[in-house]
């Protein structure tokens, strides 16, 4: 790999987590990351077509201080191993199929699928212990104000909604890796950080209220989402028509889609960014997630307050949807006949 040619005077593996260290004359040290897949590499694995690995416990660890700040020049600089678990499985041949890895939790459900290297050999990828990112939000529209913005296409600029990873309680989940036509599991378990202050029952409550606010995430997404791609259209049309009227009825939708999404999302460009419904439930769930406690009482009571304020802006775009996005488009209809 990257160990330049030096002599080795030290050579040890590391009992828990089977990596293996030296030592060079010019006190060098080198680390090759769990060695699992060589020590299990048997005449008989390497007669299979594919082989998974049971893969090692992956502890969760939290973050306790800051990282510190080391130059990218400082010759004692090294790297970390990727965060989460080490998935590492044989391939006898260089598979021309698409290789992926699905995590099952104990109920069977997809917790993640993730992309898989297909090389001759041992294959190994990370699993960051975290679930699929929430649905996100596109933009398709310029920001208010803003007139000399061309090429608007979807997702040519960003939210301030944000997405959310929920990190995988501690547990027993399933490997699934799927190669060459077949499948192939192993157990994997999520061991929780043993220097956290929470307890497994406040993870488990926490996780709860997290789902519940990935579900509002998502819901305000296809919200604005929703509406963006109507506002579009809507432009759109406006710039082509030209019949004044439908400029006009174009102009008066466009307002009252803009009235129901700026409670969503910041439509200005601003310093810092704004502070809309999308950021608060993302701004909570971060807050509720950046520890192993449960949610505190307050978290629970702002959780249900911008629940509520969601629920107002659905009944405000579904009552446009049944009423003046129709009329609209008959309008539409009727002019271009």
């Amino acid at each position: 790999m990257n160990l330049p040619h030096a002599p080795v005077y030290g050579i040890a593996v590391q009992e828990r987590f089977h990596d293996l260290v030296i030592a060079t004359y010019g006190r060098g040290f080198w680390i090759l990351d769990d060695l699992t897949p060589l020590q299990q590499l048997t005449p008989q694995v390497i007669g299979e077509p594919v082989h998974l690995f049971p893969p090692l416990a992956a502890y969760r660890f939290r973050q306790i201080t800051n990282d510190s700040v080391i130059r990218e020049d400082e010759v004692a600089a090294g790297n970390d191993p990727p965060y989460g678990a080490g998935i590492n499985y044989y391939l006898k041949t260089a598979s021309s199929e698409k290789v992926t890895i699905t995590i099952l939790d104990q109920k069977g459900q997809v917790v993640r699928t993730l992309p898989g290297t297909n090389a001759a050999g041992i294959n190994r990828i990370h699993w960051d212990l975290r679930y699929e990112p929430s649905k996100p939000i596109w933009m398709r529209t310029r920001p208010l104000g803003i007139t000399n913005a061309s090429n608007v296409r979807e997702g040519w600029r960003s939210s301030d909604g944000g997405q959310l990873s929920i990190l995988a309680a501690p547990g027993t989940y399933t490997v699934k890796l799927s190669a060459a036509g077949r499948e192939f599991t192993q157990t994997l378990t999520v061991i929780k950080d043993p220097h956290s202050g929470g307890t497994e029952a406040d993870i488990q409550a926490q996780m709860t209220t997290l789902f519940e606010l990935r579900r509002e995430m998502e819901r305000a997404a296809d919200l604005v989402n929703g509406i963006e791609v109507a506002r579009n259209q809507i432009e759109r049309v406006a710039r082509v028509a030209d019949d004044q009227a439908i400029k006009k009825a174009s102009d008066e939708l466009n307002q009252k889609l803009i009235a129901v999404e700026e409670n969503l999302v910041e439509l200005q460009v601003r310093a810092g960014g704004g502070s809309k419904l999308a950021r608060k439930l993302s701004y909570l769930a971060s807050e509720l997630a950046s520890s192993d406690f449960k949610p505190t009482n307050q978290q629970l009571e702002v959780q249900k307050l911008l629940e509520e304020r969601l629920a107002t802006c659905q009944r405000q775009l579904d009552a446009l949807r049944a009423r003046d996005l129709p009329a609209f488009n008959e309008m539409l209809w009727q002019r271009s006949r």
